[in-house]
């Protein structure tokens, strides 16, 4: 029990002490902080999302646009793929070898050829065209009479 009267003492000693320290340096008033910092912040976390939900419904209503655009312009592509259709069909009758054959005998009034129309003829002084010389003008006679000489001369060569 000694221990326990020793302890006991000391324990009275010290809360003296405590007690003395205590009037010699009076303890600060602590007061709460103010809430201010913390609203600020709590605004802030709310217009951010805020923020962040409007990005996302933005970004929700482009894509909803973009897939209607998509949409619009498959339908496009498909009437105008029927279309293209269509008309190659309508070509394709158009340019049929019975199609030509009727335009030209109907329309151009042309007949179809037989063998039995066909002439032969033979030339004896080989493979020459002449044409007869058309009324021109004194300088293109001469630029002819020109060409022909170079020609010569190319011959001659």
């Amino acid at each position: 029990m000694a221990g326990t009267a020793v302890n006991v003492a000391r324990y009275e000693e010290f809360e003296e002490h405590r007690r003395i320290r205590e009037e010699a340096h009076p303890k600060m008033i602590v007061t709460r902080r103010s809430q201010a910092p913390v609203a600020i912040k709590a605004v802030f976390c709310i217009g951010v999302c805020v923020l962040l939900f409007a990005v996302a419904i933005s970004s929700l209503a482009e894509n909803a646009s973009m897939h209607e655009q998509i949409v619009q312009t498959k339908a496009q592509l498909s009437d105008l793929k029927q279309e293209n259709a269509r008309m190659v069909t309508a070509i394709e009758e158009k340019s049929s070898q019975k199609a030509v054959e009727d335009y030209a005998e109907n329309v151009l009034g042309m007949q179809k050829f037989e063998r039995s129309q066909a002439e032969y003829i033979s030339i004896e002084s080989g493979n020459v065209v002449e044409i007869a010389e058309k009324d021109e003008s004194f300088s293109k006679k001469i630029t002819y009479k020109i060409e022909e000489f170079i020609e010569s001369l190319k011959g001659e060569k």
